[in-house]
């Protein structure tokens, strides 16, 4: 990936580029007195591309923006969090319609510009009417400053708001990418019990946004997992309005790879954030999978490491156990080589080319007691590499989901 010359924004959120303003309150889904709800607008005509879950029990909303991604333009995206309006018959399609509606018409726009994302518990009457009686309010409160309160507006058992905007230079221009999420669980590859909402005033082809979006998420939200769980309305939308002024980036050259790379460091940004605020996280662990013969080999054994529960726990109780890394590595079904394997946390090696060094035990423990840390594997069979953030599996993470809907 290209250096990319960003600047991290102090403050940023979904309102740093150029013109769009957000807003976020409570709207009576959630029974405790929290902000539920969210609005993302652009104040200029934007296009837009979507990402969403692979789950084959998809909630409404996601149905709806999979299809009212397709537009020309878009101008808002409308959220909320308490409720997930999945599976719960024609009330949360017809919910979606309505909602949709009602926000298009307070913007003056069309409802095919507004997309939807909701997050919550399956299986609920989603509360329209108390929805509807806040859209007033979160349209009259959208504002320059209101990435903030936005960010709460969809907040589920997260511990805190994830967000980031960057800066960088295409040509003369200053040019600016702004994200928002939440997820705390159901945290699995093909993203997670995640809503990211990304924008930028950066002027691009449908085409092209849509292909580096792709790109980005695959890099980043795919390659994490705190459960091995995959949630009914995972869905990451991004705007781009081109209020920055560049000239339209309309082919694959340096301009385009600037701005991908980019946009997958914003994406990177939020998906170790999802992982460090995951329930009942204590421990993040970033895996550095190098040696392997393909890109896809180097990747399988990232995935089986970092959904695998006894690595999980062995996270937990900070315990080198590089003996579960091995049989991990051999149950990928992937190719290496026992005399040239490494195995490191931090760089201290607890297996040298394929030889435990037992001195370095109680070093590698005192790692595995630290909040963040690498670890690093040598497959010895050929060039390439793969990247995974995984957490530990703790008794709260359990306590939390055992009830979670009660």
């Amino acid at each position: 990936m290209t250096k990319v010359p960003f600047e991290k924004r102090r403050g940023g959120t979904v309102t740093t580029p150029l013109g769009f303003l957000a807003s976020g309150i409570r709207s009576g889904i959630k029974q405790k007195k929290k902000y539920d709800s969210a609005l993302i607008v652009s104040e200029n005509p934007a296009i837009a591309a979507g990402t969403f879950t692979l789950n084959r029990a998809k909630a409404w909303p996601v149905i709806y923006s999979m299809k009212a991604i397709h537009g020309a333009r878009h101008r808002g995206i409308l959220a909320s969090s308490g409720n997930a309006n999945c599976f719960n018959g024609a009330q949360g399609k017809a919910a979606v319609a309505d909602a949709v509606a009602s926000v298009a018409h307070l913007l003056k726009v069309s409802p095919e510009e507004i997309l939807i994302a909701q997050t919550g518990l399956i299986g609920v009457p989603f509360p329209i009417n108390r929805f509807k009686r806040g859209l007033p309010k979160l349209v009259e409160r959208l504002s320059p400053d209101g990435g903030k309160k936005a960010a709460k507006g969809i907040l589920t058992t997260d511990l805190r708001t994830k967000e980031v905007a960057l800066s960088f230079h295409l040509g003369k221009k200053r040019v600016t990418i702004g994200a928002v999420a939440k997820g705390a669980g159901m945290v699995h590859p093909n993203m997670a019990t995640m809503l990211c909402f990304i924008t930028t005033d950066v002027k691009i082809t449908k085409r092209l946004l849509r292909r580096a979006l792709r790109r980005a998420v695959d890099e980043t939200f795919n390659r994490l997992a705190i459960d091995n769980d995959q949630s009914t309305n995972d869905t990451v939308l991004i705007l781009a309005n081109g209020q920055a002024g560049n000239h339209t980036i309309a082919r694959v050259d340096r301009r385009y790879r600037l701005f991908r790379d980019a946009l997958e460091e914003v994406c990177r940004y939020v998906a170790r954030e999802l992982v460090r605020g995951g329930e009942g996280v204590t421990k993040v662990c970033t895996l550095h999978i190098s040696g392997a013969k393909r890109p896809t080999d180097a990747e399988k054994v990232a995935r089986q490491i970092g959904t695998s529960m006894l690595f999980k726990t062995m996270l937990a109780g900070a315990d080198p156990n590089w003996g579960r890394l091995v049989a991990a590595i051999g149950a990928s079904g992937v190719d290496f080589d026992s005399k040239r394997l490494d195995i490191s946390f931090d760089g201290v090696f607890v297996l040298s080319h394929g030889k435990l060094r037992v001195s370095n035990l109680p070093k590698a423990r005192r790692v595995l007691q630290k909040r963040e840390f690498d670890l690093n594997i040598g497959l010895g069979k050929g060039h390439a590499r793969a990247e995974f953030i995984t957490s530990d599996l703790t008794p709260k993470y359990v306590l939390i989901n055992s009830s979670y809907s009660s």
